[in-house]
């Protein structure tokens, strides 16, 4: 159980943690015994290191003032806050069960299911599970996977009990839910689809077997992801093998584990660059094999075998032909046959183009390797084309990412977004003082959210840009608290983006600045979204919808007026040059349908593998991909290589979703060129209209009626074709 703190804590031990979580102090006047999560260098010894972070951590306990989690700081405390969760969990289904069928209203059946104990309303889910994806903590990280299991099977079983569906579906028969609000009847019918999808049409001994195999795919996906988190593989060139990578590249990981060699890991900031800019094309073959090849991610391959297997199975005892036909019945896009529809008319457009692009890209490289006096070996490999596509940017359009991104540093372009979404949507962000909430790493910053017009708080969420070991390893938003009539949603990001030295701060990449505001997109339509209702039915919006805004947002960081703000040099303070900044738009779409090519292979495979017949051995997987690859995307599949050794979004919540990138494109393509590119970027009336209409419905009705109101008409696919050059 918590430990309350005892006494109240001195301004000094305020002080002493905020130097030692946020700023590393080395100034120490007392050596007290450590706190198990933070270095407390300086404290005078009038409160403990243990005292001072309890206190921050139960800080939402009497302080509305920061995000409403009452954080846990050990193992043990995650163990017994999950089980009493649990515990909750079943006591409040019991109750609405034991309701006499004639005597169900909203209060005692409806009002429970909204806000359970174990979904993202309640706090304390995310102080038990949140961790595993950050903490330095292996002890805390594996305590938070434990509960977040323990969490998705409590979910399912939820939806496997038939004495709560039956209530449920006795109050939809009433006219108290005849007279609801449409919000309110959006949830009845949702839950309701939600325990039916669940099986409870079927037999008891089917209904088990549903159980035990969404229980079985919930520890596989687990493995899946912690042998992602876990990895520590680490690769060691010499400077000439990274011959095309920056002199900082190079002199940050210098020396780190092997004197005269670079110490190479298989994150972000270290793959991308050597990806994009290593002249040695070994060296780039060497780091995409240690990603995709027979060795990468211990035995992820096996695993996602296992997880379509299992899905496969749940999919037919519930009547569907495969686990994608079941996904995509609750999708924008209604079926199977509308997705492989959409995704084979648009690889049909993209072919020719994509073609072209790969010849462009294939001549560049023999050019190359006639500069450089190797061979030519006639084919552009897997490990080539960011490369080449790099490099056509510099010598066809003189668009350098390299120095380009002198005109990025982080802690800028970090600012200037954060203000340039809360001009456009009407957002006021407060960020909390140092040292005066917890956090799971120095790193870490929150902010609190406000309506501009009103004052109001409607939120918070939190940054966390770096990469350690341990922790998650792309970029994501993770959705901590969901909005109750109690308090707002609280989201979290957690990035990789390369770190400052002492010497030189943190530079972007230009596509590095797509993505952070990108993904700061996802964080506002959480934020944004209004009214009440749990995790899996109002406050979600379908997989193929939900990547729309935030692509949609990502044209923001083309258009002039915004690039004049976001970039400033290091050093000098200038704005990037007006040349610079021509050439960086006019190269925009430069191998777009070739990039194109390659999501809707990755939308096919993922279809492929989730589909009436999907592969049941590592062979067949691995045939799949061997075929698929190339006749798609235009690329050769190195022998034994597997992307979905990596692939992390097919063992989530995206599995038979992953087309909704390429499916919610047209739809972002849509509303901005149809309002803000008519009526102005930076217009605060379609900013509004925008959060209002778009993000503010969260997935509650249809979400095409949202679009027609926000569009004034129906969409089309006509701005995404012109994007894409086919128009």
């Amino acid at each position: 159980m918590l430990s309350p703190s005892t006494k109240p804590l001195c301004p000094c031990c305020f002080k002493a943690f905020s130097s030692s979580i946020l700023e590393e102090s080395n100034a120490a006047t007392v050596t007290i015994e450590r706190s198990p999560l933070f270095d407390f260098s300086s404290v005078c010894g009038t409160c403990a290191p243990s005292d001072v972070e309890r206190a921050l951590a139960e800080k939402a306990k009497t302080d509305p003032t920061v995000p409403p989690i009452i954080w846990l700081l050990t193992p043990l405390e995650i163990q017994e806050t999950a089980a009493r969760v649990l515990e909750e969990t079943t006591k409040n289904l019991d109750e609405i069960a034991a309701v006499n069928l004639s005597e169900v209203t909203f209060e005692n059946t409806v009002f429970k299911l909204m806000t359970p104990p174990n979904y993202k309303t309640n706090p304390q889910v995310a102080a038990c599970k949140f961790l595993q994806h950050c903490s330095t903590d292996s002890e805390i990280c594996e305590a938070a996977s434990k509960a977040g299991s323990e969490f998705a099977k409590s979910r399912v079983l939820g939806r496997m009990r038939k004495d709560v569906y039956e209530r449920l579906k006795a109050y939809s028969l009433t006219d108290e839910c005849k007279n609801l609000d449409s919000y309110n009847q959006h949830f009845v019918k949702s839950a309701l689809q939600d325990f039916e999808r669940a099986g409870l049409a079927l037999s008891e001994e089917d209904g088990n077997r549903l159980q035990q195999l969404l229980e079985q795919d919930t520890a596989v996906c687990d493995e899946y992801k912690k042998n992602l988190g876990n990895d520590d593989t680490k690769l060691f060139f010499t400077e000439d093998q990274l011959k095309g990578c920056s002199r900082d590249f190079i002199q940050d990981r210098l020396g780190k584990d092997e004197k005269g060699k670079c110490t190479i890991t298989l994150k972000y900031p270290d793959i991308i660059p050597i990806g994009q800019t290593c002249e040695i094309a070994e060296t780039r073959r060497a780091v995409a094999e240690a990603r995709e090849g027979p060795n990468a991610y211990k035995n992820n391959l096996e695993l996602v075998v296992q997880g379509i297997t299992l899905r496969k199975k749940f999919a037919t005892l519930l009547g569907f032909q495969s686990w994608a036909e079941f996904i995509c019945t609750k999708r924008m896009s209604g079926s199977y046959q509308t997705v492989d529809k959409f995704l084979t008319n648009l690889q049909t457009k993209l072919e020719e183009s994509g073609k072209k692009d790969h010849e462009t890209l294939l001549k560049l490289k023999e050019d190359h390797c006639k500069n450089l006096g190797v061979d030519f070996d006639g084919i552009l490999n897997a490990w080539d084309t960011g490369f080449y596509g790099d490099r056509l940017l510099v010598t066809k359009y003189g668009v350098d990412a390299e120095k380009i991104k002198e005109y990025f540093p982080l802690d800028h372009v970090v600012e200037t977004t954060l203000d340039i979404y809360q001009e456009l949507l009407s957002l006021i962000f407060e960020e909390l003082p140092k040292g005066t909430y917890w956090t799971w790493h120095k790193e870490a910053r929150c902010f609190q959210v406000k309506d501009k017009e009103s004052g109001s708080p409607i939120g918070y969420f939190y940054l966390d840009l770096h990469p350690r070991q341990g922790k998650y390893g792309h970029a994501a938003i993770f959705h901590l608290v969901k909005r109750t009539a109690s308090h707002g949603a609280v989201d979290c990001m957690l990035c990789n983006l390369p770190a400052s030295t002492p010497d030189k701060p943190s530079l972007l990449r230009h596509q590095n600045v797509v993505t952070f505001f990108h993904e700061f997109g996802h964080i506002m339509h959480a934020i944004c979204t209004e009214g009440i209702g749990n995790s899996t039915r109002l406050a979600k919006c379908p997989r193929d919808f939900v990547e729309a805004p935030s692509q949609m947002l990502e044209n923001w960081v083309w258009q002039k007026q915004v690039l004049e703000r976001l970039a400033k040099h290091y050093q000098t303070n200038e704005s990037l040059p007006d040349k610079t900044l021509e050439s960086m738009i006019r190269a925009k779409h430069v191998n777009v349908a070739f990039s194109s090519l390659r999501q809707i292979y990755l939308s096919r495979l993922d279809l492929e593998i989730h589909g009436p017949n999907p592969p049941t051995t590592v062979e067949e997987i691995q045939a799949l991909v061997d075929r698929l690859r190339p006749s798609i995307s235009l690329v050769e599949n190195p022998p034994g290589w597997a992307t979905l050794r990596t692939f992390a979004h097919l063992m989530n919540q995206y599995s038979a979703s992953y087309y909704g990138y390429m499916w919610a494109e047209v739809l972002s393509a849509d509303m901005f060129a149809t309002r803000f590119e008519k009526e102005g970027v930076m217009n605060p009336k379609v900013g509004m209209d925008y959060r209002k209409m778009i993000l503010a419905p969260g997935g509650t009705h249809n979400l095409n009626d949202h679009l027609t109101k926000f569009l004034g008409r129906s969409t089309n696919n006509e701005a995404f074709l012109k994007s894409r050059g086919i128009l």
